[in-house]
C-alpha cells in the first residue's frame, strides 16, 4: 500500500457524544495538514452546538458551553470545510467514528461525503511491530514516543494522529 500522496488531511472531531444518530452534535474540528513528508497547517475550530455539552464531555475535552457561545454554527461551518477538503486523502484516529459524524451532517445539508479516507488505527492492527496494548491514540503515541500535549482537543489530536501516521506509514 502507497501511503506517500502528496496531501492528506489529517481530521479529528470532538463531539456531544458518540451517535449523530442519536442527536450528537460535532463541538470541534481539528484539521493537520500533512505535504509530501511534511506536516503544515495546525489548527481547530469551535462549534456551538443546538444543544448543550453534557458535563462529562467537558471533562473528557475541557470545551465548555462558554467556550461555543459565540462560535460558528455547523451549517455554518460544514460547506467551507467539506470545499477545503475537496478530494484529498482524509485521515483520522478510528476514523470510522469521525467520518460517521462527517457524513451524517453532510448528508443534512446535501453535500458530498467523505469516502476517501485512511485510518491510524487499522493500520496499527496491520503493523506488526507495533507492541502497545491497545489501538487507542494515546496508547499509540506513548509507544512511538509522539507528544500530545492535549488529546481529547482536535489541533492537538490531529497533530499527534500525523505524526503518527508519518511514523507507520512505512511499516505496514
Amino acid at each position: 500500500m502507497g501511503f506517500f500522496e502528496e496531501e492528506y488531511v489529517v481530521v479529528d472531531l470532538e463531539t456531544t457524544g458518540l451517535s449523530p444518530f442519536n442527536g450528537d452534535e460535532i463541538i470541534e474540528i481539528g484539521v493537520t495538514e500533512i505535504k509530501g513528508d511534511r506536516i503544515h497547517r495546525n489548527y481547530s475550530r469551535l462549534i456551538k452546538p443546538k444543544g448543550f455539552i453534557p458535563s462529562v464531555i467537558t471533562e473528557i475535552t475541557n470545551i465548555t458551553n462558554d467556550m461555543v457561545e459565540d462560535a460558528l454554527t455547523l451549517e455554518d461551518v460544514l460547506p467551507n470545510f467539506r470545499r477545503y477538503i475537496g478530494d484529498r486523502t482524509i485521515i483520522a484516529h478510528n476514523a470510522k467514528f469521525d467520518v460517521t459524524f462527517l457524513n451524517y451532517y453532510l448528508e443534512q445539508m446535501d453535500l458530498d461525503p467523505i469516502d476517501n479516507y485512511i485510518c491510524t488505527m487499522e493500520m496499527l492492527k496491520k503493523n506488526k511491530e507495533y507492541k502497545g496494548k491497545n489501538k487507542k491514540l494515546q496508547t499509540a503515541c506513548d509507544y512511538y514516543g509522539i507528544l500530545n500535549e492535549n488529546a481529547h482537543r482536535a489541533d492537538s489530536d490531529t497533530l499527534a494522529t500525523a505524526k503518527l501516521f508519518m511514523k507507520i506509514r512505512t511499516s505496514i
